[in-house]
């Protein structure tokens, strides 16, 4: 067939223009599909390192903590390669989880209600996420699910996390409910009673050793209490019960010790919280709360900020040591036990993987971070 010169250069511009839109229609739709395969995973434990390769020899660009959100790459034997805030890199497979926790699936299944003020609205499941706005009380969300002690909510068009702590079904808040169950005794002198759960919050006023206030709930080492006509809380630390608070910090440092005794041997398992097996920072805990009543956060990184800082030097028994176990000490806390005196402490020990006595010298001694005193 015999075609003019025009119609051969109208061909040849019709083609240059149809090739670039295919190839531009397959690439785009080649970066939809890779955008639908990407596959999200959770960090399940806390002060992971996150390494720049596959092993322990490799060095740590920084840690991750329980609830992190990462992007998985692949394996390479126990380890897992990952992106987390735009760095990749490696973390033992022991502390990522096996599936896909991160669900796709935004419906709302009700709504709920924010009963705090100034609530973290964040951009994922763990403090460490950004904040993408501070909510306040009686803020309805779009409750999407739950997972470790974190809501998936939709708010003003956009989907993000919330401490389910502050989150209550519609029409049955339960910070409303200030029923006292019992009366609890202050066993410190010049303690804060303040607004909300925590140091951020303004104080509502000072109370001394001995008054006595009304308990309502506990959570995260905070008590909701009631005194002088007035609901607000203080930290449960400085909270003894009716007819024991004013036991001497000697004699109750005595019970801790007495009672941490009694579980040697015990095995250790990471994430148990007693009473067949503990972590490190279970096992503090729960000597604590058993022993003398006193509640102390459930992570070793929050309980070596708990309490009163003492100097390495002033370190009496019944202190909590804490210590940086996890490579060079840059003073990251990784573990935590209980000073018993004469340069000793008792701890949940993973090398040894039991509830043991150590001396604080040596490995310890070039290990140790700080003490709290909660007593």
């Amino acid at each position: 067939m015999n075609i003019s010169k025009k119609e051969a250069v109208a061909t040849l511009v019709a083609t240059s223009i149809v090739l670039p839109m295919s190839a531009t229609i397959a690439s785009a739709n080649e970066n939809n599909v890779q955008a639908m395969n990407i596959e999200y995973r959770t960090i399940t434990g806390n002060s992971v390192n996150f390494r720049t390769g596959p092993g322990t020899n490799h060095s740590s660009m920084g840690k991750l903590n329980k609830g992190n959100t990462v992007e998985y790459i692949g394996k390479s034997g126990d380890w897992v390669n990952v992106k987390h805030n735009g760095k990749v890199g490696y973390v033992h497979g022991d502390y990522v989880s096996t599936s896909n926790n991160t669900s796709t699936d935004n419906t709302i299944k009700s709504t709920k209600v924010v009963n705090g003020n100034s609530v973290n609205f964040r951009t994922g499941p763990s403090t460490s996420n950004s904040s993408i706005g501070k909510l306040n009380k009686g803020a309805e969300v779009g409750f999407i699910s739950e997972s470790n002690g974190w809501s998936k909510i939709s708010y003003n068009g956009k989907i993000g996390y919330m401490s389910s702590q502050y989150l209550s079904n519609k029409g049955n808040t339960p910070s409303e409910d200030n029923s006292v169950k019992s009366t609890k005794v202050v066993n410190e002198n010049s303690v804060n009673f303040r607004t909300g759960p925590s140091t951020s919050h303004s104080k509502i006023a000072t109370l001394s050793i001995g008054t006595e206030v009304g308990f309502i709930s506990e959570s995260n080492g905070w008590s909701k209490i009631s005194y002088n006509g007035k609901v607000g809380y203080m930290s449960s630390q400085y909270l003894g019960n009716k007819g024991s608070s004013n036991v001497p910090s000697s004699q109750k440092a005595d019970k801790v010790i007495e009672f941490a005794k009694t579980l040697l041997g015990k095995p250790y398992v990471w994430g148990a919280e007693g009473p067949s097996s503990f972590d490190c920072s279970g096992f503090t805990q729960y000597v604590f709360k058993k022993s003398v009543g006193v509640s102390i956060p459930r992570v070793s990184r929050d309980q070596a900020k708990f309490g009163q800082y003492i100097n390495k030097s002033d370190i009496k028994k019944g202190d909590l040591i804490s210590f940086d176990t996890d490579g060079a000490n840059n003073g990251q806390v990784s573990h935590i036990g209980i000073y018993m005196g004469n340069g000793q402490f008792i701890h949940a020990s993973s090398s040894k993987k039991k509830v043991i006595i150590s001396d604080m010298n040596g490995y310890y001694n070039n290990a140790y971070v700080n003490a709290r005193r909660v007593l």
